[in-house]
């Protein structure tokens, strides 16, 4: 105990693991505007519309192999593959995998449901918005978040951002600054008067990931149930977009 509290009280200490984490955030955003700037020749090569659902959609493609590139690329720079764990799923992984979808999608409908009660509204949503008008766009980012998202955002920030806060403050505090950050990205993809509620919200969900990764010390398993929660979503957006349900709120 006396070694961490002199540790947490050397100022290279949050030097290293702020500073770091900056790095990675600076190296994603760079990357993902590199990677969507070399895609779109490619999408006019094809004669697929920028501003088409399979445009956009195959944008936020590149800019999550942006994110993938980025995360690879930090870890073999600086030989921190440590901070990462991967495996071919165990039994104990399916039960984390599966309990961890469905308290991350229950934590999320119970927000939803208390927030309506107070009718507070969620934020404006950059994707609902794109998919105005073209609703099979939602079908087009499920398998893009299923291979790409889910598993290029759990790199960054449960895998990297996470262990590096992990190496400095210990687990706990690592997942509540991991999620922290996890919320401040997302800023951009929101807008609007419920924009403090959304990120709230974005703040605890990141959480449960946060939680799913410590315990069971393996990125498949919150990569996964990212990329499924998502897909939920993208569902549940065209089934509204298309009027096969009503409208769904805050989804």
């Amino acid at each position: 105990m006396a070694s961490d509290a002199r540790s947490l009280d050397d100022p290279l200490t949050h030097l290293r693991a702020v500073g770091n984490v900056a790095i990675v955030i600076l190296l994603l955003w760079i990357l993902a505007s590199i990677a969507v700037s070399l895609g779109y020749p490619l999408l006019d090569a094809a004669g697929i519309g920028r501003e088409s659902a399979l445009g956009l959609a195959l944008r936020s493609a590149f800019q999550f192999v942006g994110f993938g590139v980025a995360g690879v690329g930090y870890l073999a720079v600086t030989d921190r593959t440590d901070l990462v764990t991967v495996r071919f799923p165990t039994r104990d992984d399916a039960k984390w995998l599966a309990g961890g979808f469905v308290a991350l999608l229950g934590l999320y409908l119970m927000i939803t449901v208390v927030l309506t009660a107070l009718g507070v509204e969620g934020a404006r949503s950059t994707i609902v918005a794109q998919g105005r008008g073209q609703p099979v766009y939602f079908l087009y980012l499920i398998p893009v978040t299923i291979l790409l998202v889910g598993p290029m955002e759990e790199l960054i920030f449960r895998g990297i951002v996470q262990g590096l806060f992990r190496g400095a403050y210990g687990p706990a505090v690592a997942v509540a600054a991991a999620s922290a950050v996890f919320a401040a990205v997302h800023l951009t993809s929101y807008s609007g008067q419920g924009l403090l509620a959304t990120l709230a919200t974005v703040l605890v969900l990141g959480g449960v990931l946060g939680v799913l990764y410590e315990k069971s010390r393996n990125l498949v398993v919150p990569a996964v149930v990212h990329g499924l929660f998502n897909a939920v979503q993208f569902l549940a957006l065209y089934a509204t977009a298309t009027g096969l349900v009503d409208g769904l709120g805050w989804l």
